[in-house]
């Protein structure tokens, strides 16, 4: 027997036969997620209720309340209408308080409340917010002036 026969006679793999087992191979791995039950592997978590964010909120209710000429709400929704005409409301929208100016934008200033409340006093405005949880959480914002309070 001659070895270079036997060379020549067994050829082996090509390079473009194992490209083609390596893209089947691949597309059956790339199966085996939806197959398999990987719930279990994801852990979203429920927004909580962040207290930076309440801080922050704060600290932006207090500047828009002291540059505002006038304050209106009907419980649920606060007006200021600052001397530059414009109107900002801060409401609730689902489980977030927005912000709008003018009736116009969507900025999301708390997360995960299930409810809110302004009380309106002379010299400022109390926020109660009930987080999700159940907590409870109030601030009051007081003016340097009186301003003028306007009940819805």
């Amino acid at each position: 027997m001659d070895i270079t026969k036997t060379v020549r006679q067994s050829r082996g793999f090509t390079i473009i036969e194992m490209l083609i087992v390596l893209s089947v191979v691949l597309l059956i791995v790339s199966f085996f997620p939806i197959l398999l039950d990987i719930r279990w592997l994801r852990t979203e978590k429920q927004p909580q209720f962040n207290r930076l964010e309440w801080q922050v909120l704060l600290q932006q209710l207090k500047q828009e309340v002291r540059e505002s000429r006038q304050i209106a709400s009907d419980g649920e929704k606060l007006y200021l209408y600052k001397r530059g005409g414009e109107e900002v409301c801060l409401e609730q929208y689902g489980s977030f308080i927005r912000r709008r100016v003018n009736g116009q934008g969507n900025e999301i200033v708390l997360q995960s409340i299930s409810s809110i409340q302004y009380k309106l006093e002379e010299n400022g405005v109390e926020v109660v917010v009930i987080a999700n949880d159940g907590k409870r959480y109030s601030a009051f914002i007081s003016t340097f002036f009186p301003i003028k309070v306007k009940r819805l």
